[in-house]
């Protein structure tokens, strides 16, 4: 079985302290009832009940079959808030079966917009901040995100685990073309199949559990699976380095280079079958361009654009790219396919 270490946890960690010791060294860390003065924290059952009852949430289903463990498939499915959380304390069949995953909370919860302060740790949003609605013994699907990640914990307890972003190998992320933002692993991580997915034993898992006012800072391109332990409202935000172009600089080197490397050529595999990647390549420079300003809010320099370019034509197995046919002011953009309603 993998080897396992815990998290490092801390208490009254400052700003500057958490991007030094934690954020520029891409290392997990709990920061403890870091929520407990943020209105955030107020933000249980019985409050979002009398706030957002009526507003309509997106609902994954099937969360309960093996094909959601490994990130495979689920079904959606619109209800209010107040029946989902019926069906949660009922523990309906349907409530065992489902996730409020993923919830942006300026779009589906509006009212609650004004109260959302985030910890100070989170200088530069990338994405977000979601709420997350889980029943107890849901098994998150392991997987990783392009961007710095803070798990919020408002009510209720989860257990996390964690991989370094360097075990791309030992992880068995789901071939090049799946659909979605994020890598998903093969593996489950309660169950591990070690006949099939032998590596996974040489994976190092970093774990912790997560108490109510507790945040976890998940770097990029880290794998982490996620169980509640009960039922639970969390919030996550997805986030970068403070600057122009420091997030960029730092993932193009060091152990999470591989990482992002498989990233990028998920999203160009996404493309790769529709007929607009002829043109993609024709403008490809200024196609990773945009993608990395929409993505990261980053200005990538030349040289990182002619290194990525260089890496997809290699991979292609291409010498040269097709030249500009003309049409069109903009270059066709270099889409994440299948995000579902995000």
């Amino acid at each position: 079985m993998e080897t396992k270490q815990e998290v490092v946890r801390v208490s009254d960690l400052s700003v500057d302290d958490f991007e030094r010791k934690f954020l520029t060294k891409e290392c997990p860390v709990v920061i403890n009832s870091c929520l407990k003065d943020l209105s955030i924290a107020n933000w249980n059952f019985e409050y979002l009940l009398s706030r957002v009852a009526d507003n309509e949430v997106n609902v994954r289903g099937r969360t309960n079959c093996q094909e959601y463990k490994v990130g495979k498939n689920y079904t959606l499915r619109k209800t209010t808030f107040r029946e989902y959380i019926q069906d949660l304390q009922k523990c309906s069949a349907r409530g065992s079966s489902s996730y409020m995953a993923v919830q942006n909370i300026a779009k589906v919860f509006p009212q609650l917009s004004n109260e959302c302060v985030l910890p100070a740790y989170i200088r530069k949003v990338h994405n977000g901040p979601f709420m997350w609605i889980a029943q107890k013994g849901h098994y998150e699907f392991c997987h990783f995100d392009p961007d710095e990640g803070m798990l919020m914990i408002i009510e209720g307890r989860k257990r996390v685990k964690l991989y370094k972003s360097s075990d791309l190998d030992e992880l068995y992320p789901n071939p090049l073309g799946s659909k979605g933002k994020t890598i998903q692993s093969q593996v489950d991580c309660e169950k591990p199949d070690l006949e099939k997915y032998s590596r996974f034993r040489n994976a190092t898992c970093f774990e912790c559990v997560l108490n109510s006012g507790d945040a976890l800072y998940i770097p990029a391109f880290w794998w982490h699976q996620v169980t509640s332990e009960t039922i639970s409202v969390s919030i996550n935000v997805f986030f970068g380095d403070f600057g122009t172009n420091r997030y960029i600089s730092r993932h193009l080197v060091g152990q999470s280079w591989p990482a992002f490397r498989y990233w990028i050529l998920n999203i160009v595999e996404q493309n790769r079958q529709h007929k607009s990647f002829q043109r993609t390549l024709e403008r490809l420079k200024a196609c990773i361009e945009n993608l990395l300003l929409k993505q990261f809010h980053e200005v990538a320099t030349e040289e990182q654009l002619n290194f990525l370019v260089k890496m997809i034509m290699e991979y292609l197995q291409i010498s040269e790219l097709p030249k500009f046919s003309e049409g069109g002011k903009h270059p066709p953009p270099l889409k994440i396919r299948g995000l579902r309603w995000r």
